[in-house]
């Protein structure tokens, strides 16, 4: 099917992570429908192979800029010019959006902030835009002049849309004002809707950890030096952590200085074989989006003991689905830690009531909604 509509992503993040299963997944749907497509995204970002199919086969057009596109010779001479004289480097990526001139720009953020100076250039050249934000660090507020670009941006765009209710809160308060214009989506996940789990029945208790190894953001020291407590390195419960990122070194560093012989880390795993061997999910984030993993574990029929931030209770009930932890700190995560240890044979009806709730707060396909939502916005520009 032919469409004379054109739509371009781009993406903020120079590392593939859950903040580009929404976009790219949507991208797929909305190539099945004859939209032109194109992607721009920084050089240093490791695209999966299906988005690498599809530009092979000229579905999608996929542009990537680099940091620097002056010449070797050019920045030798830089070093010696006076400031006025130097060569300066064109901006690459705002050169191919001018150039594709899309219909629609869809501007995807880790945060809510890193994709404002895209804003502005959207704004200016009077592109129809809109944004996605994938996490909101309250720890972290604007400056005067970013909070009033922030507001520039997000007040100007078609639509902007958080993965979470408390994100959007937040960057109300950032920001000073209600955004209109802004609404609530959900991600898509990486196992099926239906899927049926069997409960893993062992003597012993386990507990995953999944999550990039970023102890800023994800919090696995907290979770460590509760696993410290004398009490829990004397009970039958196991942690196992999964993933990849900056502070694998330092996890195994804590785990080894608190001696830790019920904790062992992996590296990144498929989520059923996670899900087949864990009872349970733990999360101890300093700050979040939703995470897909929450998801991802309720469907799967398990419980889930999280941290009170971000979006993450917008999902988990405590003392229902999961346990709640009042905040990223090794007090209250023992103590939810505790309530959930002592409801250790109820786990299993625990899984199985966070199934039922969960298919009811989802849709099936996000994707497939999302493309529909951007399908809707591009017929009315």
């Amino acid at each position: 099917m032919e469409n004379t509509k054109k739509i371009l992503f781009f993406t903020e993040n120079v590392s593939w992570g859950g903040s580009e299963f929404l976009w790219s997944q949507s991208l797929i749907e909305l190539s099945k429908i004859g939209f032109s497509i194109a992607v721009c995204i920084h050089e240093k970002l490791e695209l999966p192979e299906n988005l690498i199919l599809l530009e092979k086969r000229n579905t999608i057009k996929i542009f990537r800029f680099g940091p620097n596109n002056l010449s070797f010779l050019k920045r030798i001479l830089n070093r010696f010019l006076p400031y006025s004289k130097r060569f300066k480097r064109s901006n690459l990526r705002e050169n191919f959006i001018l150039k594709f001139n899309p219909d629609l720009l869809v501007v995807n953020q880790g945060f809510n902030f890193n994709g404002v100076s895209l804003m502005l250039f959207a704004v200016q050249n009077k592109i129809n835009y809109i944004t996605i934000s994938h996490a909101v660090n309250e720890s972290l507020w604007p400056s005067y002049s970013l909070r009033k670009n922030m507001q520039i941006g997000f007040n100007n765009s078609c639509k902007n849309y958080f993965v979470s209710m408390d994100n959007l809160l937040v960057t109300q308060n950032q920001l000073g004002v209600f955004l209109k214009n802004a609404e609530i989506v959900r991600n898509p996940f990486n196992v099926s809707f239906k899927i049926d789990l069997d409960f893993p029945e062992t003597s012993d208790f386990y507990l995953a950890f999944v999550g990039r190894y970023d102890f800023y953001a994800k919090g696995q020291d907290v979770l460590l030096q509760v696993m410290a407590l004398k009490k829990w390195k004397n009970r039958n419960l196991h942690i196992n952590f999964y993933g990849v990122g900056n502070d694998s070194q330092n996890l195994k560093d804590l785990v080894e200085m608190y001696q830790l012989k019920n904790v062992k880390i992996h590296s990144h795993t498929a989520t059923e074989n996670i899900w087949k061997l864990n009872q349970g999910l733990i999360l101890t984030s300093r700050f979040e989006g939703l995470p897909i993993v929450i998801v991802e574990a309720m469907l799967c029929k398990r419980l889930v003991i999280v941290t009170n931030v971000s979006g993450n209770t917008e999902f988990v009930v405590d003392n229902q689905t999961g346990f709640v932890a009042a905040a990223p700190r090794s007090e209250y995560v023992d103590e939810a830690l505790e309530r959930a240890w002592q409801q250790r044979t109820n786990w299993k009806e625990i899984g199985i009531i966070a199934k039922k709730q969960i298919t009811n707060q989802i849709p099936e396909n996000p994707a497939l909604d999302f493309a529909n939502k951007l399908q809707a916005i591009l017929n009315n520009v």
